[in-house]
């Protein structure tokens, strides 16, 4: 029979300590902003050449501004009411980052298909060449329960910082 070895706190303890080492060194690289060498000014003794003033860096704003609007199975008269809301929700110079569209179904029978309400709309406001969305990243259809049969809730993200 086989004897078993008496368990030694102290090594457990080493060996948990090297773990949280380990984890916090991780967080720490994972954290920082690193730039290649390559890509850092060299310095020099010359004198410095003044440089322009740099824009603050350009990211999603975390207030939305959201409206509901009717989606016309027949795509009629769409575009024109999601640029109007567009309009007098964010202006003619905003810029938009992130669209989210949150679909009600049509057949409340079967509230799933909301996520096609929303899917028409993307369908019919990507290829339309609204200003504001010139700076878009994505827009993303999902399910919803505002509105009306047939409304989608669209949530957009202006664009902060950056100019």
């Amino acid at each position: 029979m086989a004897r078993r070895q008496p368990v030694n706190a102290l090594g457990i303890a080493g060996w948990l300590f090297a773990e949280l080492a380990l984890v916090l060194m991780i967080v720490a690289l994972g954290s920082d902003d690193h730039v290649p060498a390559a890509a850092q000014p060299a310095t020099s003794s010359a004198a410095p050449t003044p440089t322009s003033s740099t824009a603050a860096p350009e990211g999603l704003s975390l207030t939305t501004k959201s409206f509901i609007m009717s989606v016309d199975g027949s795509g009629a008269g769409v575009v024109d009411e999601f640029r109007r809301r567009l309009l007098d929700e964010v202006g003619p110079d905003a810029r938009v980052g992130l669209i989210l569209v949150f679909g009600k179904s049509r057949d409340p029978s079967v509230p799933t298909q909301g996520t096609l309400v929303s899917q028409q709309l993307k369908d019919l406001v990507l290829p339309a060449g609204l200003p504001q969305l010139r700076t878009m990243n994505d827009m993303r259809a999902y399910l919803g329960s505002d509105g009306a049969p047939g409304d989608a809730k669209v949530e957009l993200f202006l664009l902060g910082g950056g100019r």
